[in-house]
């Protein structure tokens, strides 16, 4: 019984002891068991894992034994069920970006992109500072070619850690696929500095400086990575492929060789291997590894480009072009240098696409013409060179010559034309040919000289022409076109004259007669050509041609309607000649002396185009007519200094010789308002020479030089008169003119035939009682002063022509009294006081006359005059004394007027004289 009790007593003691040892055993085993699962990558840490999660622990073990298990499953080999362990721990941990990274790994394993995707992008949302994460996820995008996504990716993993070499490295790869290849080396040199150096650098920088051109350093980086890498066989594909490109023909066999026998479904191996072969002029064994990379790899550029080379040189054009022309339609290139083969394949096509080269030489004589004419054919002066190569005869030559001459450059032709005529003198078409060329030449100014030479060759045609009549038609033509371009449109006219005569119903040449008629100044005559060209047959409509000279014809005969509807159908039918239009009616409307129209419409011309010379024109004879000469004188010179002497412009502006007068004449009449006269002198003299016939530049020139006492005024008048005898305007002013030059009747007989115009000029009646003075013809002169005074009571000059008159009657006391009744209205004027003090000296009144006569001395004007009278009337009272000294004071006067140095001699010889007298008297 005690023992019992003993044993019992032992039991109660012993089991908290055996429960104390028995929790402690458990827990040491537990520990080693998650020890083991955490550490140990094998089958044995893979049970140890798996035991712990049979025994239900708690969340934390559980996520670490499934992230221990998931890591040692992908360790032995079975990343599939170390997916599943990692999606199970991701349900305990969710947040865990690195289950989400090693997760994305394992998916991107398996092939399931679009789940690595996922998980990259997770990782980024729950880490986005950890530059692996940005890396992983731009890596993916790179492989799906999303170039833009993957650069944003890797930039920002470098933006939260500068140094992160695979993001480097990356960034080189995304350049290399971008085409940056400089860009690619030099990130991955970066990655390199940083640690980086796996074999994919070594392989992405020597495609890199492949693709770059420098084949030498891409074998050496190939064979610097071959070093490192011995086994990594697309450094020795790479290498064949440099080698290749620089000629070491032997070596990049042997590569080629190499990695074909390690990578034996590698399909750019064979493609290597058969461009190497075919470099070598193996053809055969070319062609067996081209069709095998196609097959291995059916969408490999290289392949299907070395397959095409291959046929193309077997001959096989065609299936080589075949080839590439798939290769150009291909829309899956996605890598910068798969679209370059792509663009390189469709250049190729395009190439094989292109028309054959044709050989000049080949082509027959109208091939050769066709071409030579054809202006945008681009064997065009190689088909003219071999024309003129090919000539047989001296004609043939030159004409093909001048066929050359029209396909060369404008400046460049009259060499052709210069050779024409040297290959064959006697052939008048070249000569014409050279002629037309030369008239091509001219530029539009003053400089004649072209039209010279093309004067010399076509009338040269004209005078050798012979019984052609052909050809001596067509050097009529080019000498009336030559004539015309010289502005000698008479010789012009003589021409086309005998063309018409030739050919009666030509239109050409009707309508060129009608222009050189109209600047010939024979505007009745053109009109005439103009309405019998309407009048004949045309081949085809032409429209309105030469409308513009048949309006200017119009308003130079005066019908101005006519001209009005012609231009109204211009603008209602939207004709040729809106340039013309406005400037036609400006024209219209200064003909009928509406200067504000014209002015207003020239004004919208000029508006329109500032350069509308015929526009300028008007508006600067409508303001000289309106008086605004400052404007006149300047677009009026302008036109005459632009266009008058060159005949091209002014025959395109309708510058006719009597509107070319006009000009003239306007200005100079402007000028003369300027005070101008010498340059007013010169219009008017320009005006008598291109319009001989008008008579009022005759008589402003007249009156300019009458104005300077020039007795070129009587011939000037004479002119003037004989044009037009019944002009009271000249009349007039040839009364002026033969009165100041002392031909007191003519001025007496033109003065009276002016005198009968309606409202003539005031003084007329003046400057006849002048010239009938002048004829003695007392009475008939008292007269007409006493008709003017009828008029104008207070003209002191009609009173002192009045009391002239009187004087000559004999009647000296009314002499007196017109004088002293002149004297009323002007009592300072020192012809009336000398005339009252002489007049007094005649009735005797000597005291009078003296006092006069000092009243006169005290006018500069008649101090000269006044005092030599003076002297005479002390001289004979026998005061020689105060003779003398009136004889000195007039002596000291200048002379004022011309008259004034007769008085100065006649009073010296009075003065010695009176000496001589006064000596004698002792």
């Amino acid at each position: 019984m005690p023992s019992l009790l003993s044993r019992m007593a032992f039991l109660v003691l012993a089991l908290p002891m055996l429960s104390m040892l028995g929790s402690q055993t458990a827990q040491a085993q537990k520990a080693g068991t998650v020890a083991l699962c955490k550490d140990d990558r094998t089958e044995k840490g893979l049970a140890a894992c798996n035991t712990l999660l049979k025994g239900r622990p708690d969340r934390k073990v559980k996520a670490m034994a499934h992230v221990a298990r998931g890591h040692t499953q992908l360790a032995l080999g079975r990343p599939a069920e170390a997916e599943k362990d990692y999606t199970e721990a991701l349900a305990i941990a969710p947040k865990f970006a690195p289950l989400y990274r090693d997760r994305g790994r394992v998916r991107f394993t398996l092939g399931n992109r679009d789940g690595a995707m996922a998980d990259f992008t997770a990782a980024v949302e729950n880490d986005p500072f950890d530059p692996d994460n940005h890396a992983n996820r731009g890596y993916l995008r790179l492989l799906q070619y999303d170039f833009a996504g993957a650069g944003e990716d890797l930039r920002k993993g470098l933006f939260w850690q500068k140094q992160h070499p695979r993001s480097d490295y990356l960034l080189g790869l995304l350049a290399y696929a971008t085409g940056r290849y400089s860009d690619a080396v030099a990130h991955i040199d970066k990655a390199r500095e940083g640690g980086f150096r796996t074999s994919e650098t070594f392989i992405t920088r020597a495609r890199s400086l492949y693709y770059l051109g420098t084949f030498e350093a891409a074998a050496k980086e190939a064979t610097e990575g071959l070093v490192a890498f011995p086994k990594q066989v697309d450094l020795i594909e790479i290498r064949a492929r440099a080698r290749l490109a620089r000629r070491e023909l032997p070596e990049a066999l042997a590569d080629a060789e190499i990695v074909a026998e390690a990578q034996p479904r590698f399909g750019r191996a064979y493609a290597t291997r058969g461009a190497v072969k075919l470099a070598m002029k193996d053809i055969a064994a070319a062609t067996v590894d081209a069709d095998k990379a196609i097959e291995l790899d059916p969408g490999l550029f290289d392949a299907h480009e070395l397959k095409a080379d291959i046929l193309l040189a077997s001959g096989d054009q065609p299936g080589a072009r075949a080839i590439l022309a798939r290769s150009a339609a291909r829309t899956d290139a996605k890598m910068v240098y798969d679209v370059a083969s792509k663009e390189r394949h469709a250049a190729r096509v395009a190439e094989f696409d292109k028309p054959k080269p044709i050989v000049v030489a080949d082509l027959g004589e109208a091939e050769l013409k066709k071409r030579c004419a054809t202006r945008d054919d681009p064997l065009r002066m190689q088909s003219c060179d071999r024309l003129v190569e090919t000539a047989t005869t001296p004609q043939d030559k030159a004409d093909r010559l001048i066929l050359r001459a029209g396909a060369r450059p404008f400046a460049d032709r009259l060499g052709d034309f210069e050779l024409a005529v040297a290959a064959a003198p006697d052939y008048l078409p070249a000569t014409l040919a050279r002629a037309y060329a030369h008239m091509a030449d001219y530029r539009y100014d003053k400089d004649m000289s072209p039209f010279d030479r093309a004067w010399a060759d076509a009338d040269s045609a004209v005078r050798r022409s012979g019984a052609d009549k052909e050809i001596w038609a067509r050097a009529m033509l080019a000498r009336a076109a030559v004539s015309q371009g010289r502005g000698n449109y008479d010789a012009a006219v003589t021409d086309l004259t005998a063309l018409v005569e030739h050919d009666p119903k030509a239109r050409y040449y009707r309508e060129e007669r009608a222009n050189a008629f109209l600047m010939a100044g024979r505007p009745a005559q053109a009109l005439e050509d103009m309405r019998e060209k309407a009048r004949l047959p045309m081949d085809a409509p032409t429209g309105p041609e030469g409308e513009d000279d048949l309006v200017v014809a119009l308003i130079e005969t005066g019908a101005l309607d006519e001209a009005v509807s012609i231009l109204d159908n211009w603008r209602s039918n939207r004709l040729p000649g809106a340039y013309a239009e406005q400037a036609l009616r400006a024209r219209v409307a200064l003909v009928r002396g509406d200067m504000a129209a014209a002015r207003e419409q020239a004004a919208a011309a000029l508006t329109d185009n500032r350069f509308n010379i015929a526009a300028r024109a008007v508006n600067g004879l409508a303001a000289a007519r309106l008086g605004d000469v400052l404007d006149a004188e300047s677009d009026l010179s302008k036109v005459i200094d632009d266009a008058v002497d060159i005949p091209f412009r002014a025959r395109n502006s309708g510058l006719t010789p009597g509107f070319v007068a006009d000009l003239f004449l306007w200005r100079g009449l402007a000028r003369v308002q300027l005070n101008r006269i010498n340059a007013a002198r010169a219009d008017f003299a320009e005006v008598i020479k291109r319009a001989p016939d008008r008579a009022r530049a005759y008589a402003e020139r007249a009156a300019l030089n009458l104005r300077s006492d020039n007795p070129a005024a009587l011939t000037d008048i004479a002119m003037a008169l004989r044009i037009e005898p019944s002009e009271l305007r000249w009349q007039a002013l040839a009364a002026r003119i033969n009165l100041a030059t002392g031909d007191p009747a003519a001025a007496e007989r033109f003065a009276t035939a002016a005198l009968a115009a309606p409202s003539p000029e005031a003084d007329l009646l003046l400057l006849r009682a002048k010239a009938r003075l002048g004829l003695g013809r007392f009475a008939e002169a008292a007269e007409d002063a006493t008709a003017r005074l009828a008029v104008a009571p207070g003209d002191a000059d009609a009173l002192l022509l009045r009391s002239d008159a009187r004087l000559g009657q004999g009647d000296a006391a009314a002499a007196l009294a017109d004088v002293e009744t002149a004297l009323g209205a002007k009592a300072n004027d020192p012809r009336l006081l000398l005339a009252r003090a002489e007049l007094k000296a005649k009735l005797g009144d000597v005291p009078g006359a003296i006092g006069a006569f000092e009243a006169a001395a005290a006018r500069s004007e008649a101090s000269l005059q006044a005092n030599k009278r003076l002297g005479d009337l002390y001289a004979g009272i026998a005061s020689d004394q105060l003779a003398l000294g009136y004889y000195a004071k007039a002596l000291e006067q200048p002379a004022r007027a011309p008259a004034d140095e007769a008085t100065r001699d006649a009073t010296r010889t009075a003065r010695d004289a009176l000496i001589r007298r006064m000596a004698a008297r002792k």
